[in-house]
């Protein structure tokens, strides 16, 4: 494990993440595809990218992204909570879909 295999890493790890933004943009540039998880063009200003699956010759496979929604509150317990949507997306045609979801609101701070 010398230097050299670690720029080799970090340089393959920025082009998968750089190709994953790219797809990324063009889903989001596509309004008809976005609507199966409820997404329109302008949230891709909220989309952190968590995890890129990439082939062994560099294509794409997967692409994990979560955006923060703030959901409108219940009348009976008016607090507005933060979720995390976490969307799967196999590019280059695919259809993004929700895998899950988590209140980070509730979650607090760790004991």
């Amino acid at each position: 494990m010398g230097l050299r295999a670690w720029w080799g890493r970090r340089r393959a790890a920025r082009r998968r993440d750089r190709a994953a933004r790219v797809e990324l943009d063009r889903l989001f540039a596509d309004p008809r595809r976005l609507a199966a998880a409820r997404l329109a063009p302008r949230h891709r200003h909220r989309v952190s990218l968590l995890e890129v699956d990439a082939a062994e010759d560099g294509t794409l496979v997967r692409i994990l992204f979560g955006i923060v929604r703030h959901p409108k509150p219940h009348p009976l317990a008016p607090r507005g909570d933060e979720v995390l949507e976490l969307i799967e997306f196999v590019p280059p045609d695919g259809v993004p879909r929700n895998v899950g979801g988590r209140n980070i609101t509730r979650l607090g701070p760790s004991p």
